[in-house]
């Protein structure tokens, strides 16, 4: 299971925040960061499952299994992709981000071809 997570250089700390509560919770999932200038070629270099990012998917739309859009700001609405399913919650916590990964690790190990976010 490969997330990428993609934030402005203005946000790497809460960027680095998301890579270590990742690691530390989910320590069998690999986890790479990126900033939102290179994500486009992260996307590709990594083929990631699930993107976390502070935008939507207008790199590779309907090629990720799974893309979250975790706003940093918190009156703006975080939007959720799963396999094509969408979603927006507002002011999302830690539970939500680790409910999308398990959500996506589930669609990944289906083993079948995953796409629409």
């Amino acid at each position: 299971m490969r997330v990428l997570i993609a934030y402005e250089e203005s946000h790497r700390v809460y960027r680095d925040a998301i890579q270590s509560v990742i690691r530390a919770l989910r320590p069998h999932v690999e986890v790479e960061v990126a900033d939102l200038g290179a994500l486009e070629a992260e996307v590709e270099r990594l083929d990631p499952h699930l993107v976390v990012s502070s935008r939507p998917n207008t790199v590779d739309p309907g090629g990720r299994a799974a893309w979250y859009k975790l706003s940093h700001e918190p009156g703006q609405e975080s939007a959720t992709c799963l396999d094509g399913q969408r979603s927006e919650s507002h002011n999302p916590g830690l539970e939500e981000l680790l409910r999308i990964i398990d959500q996506t690790e589930e669609l990944v190990h289906t083993g079948r071809d995953l796409t629409g976010c």
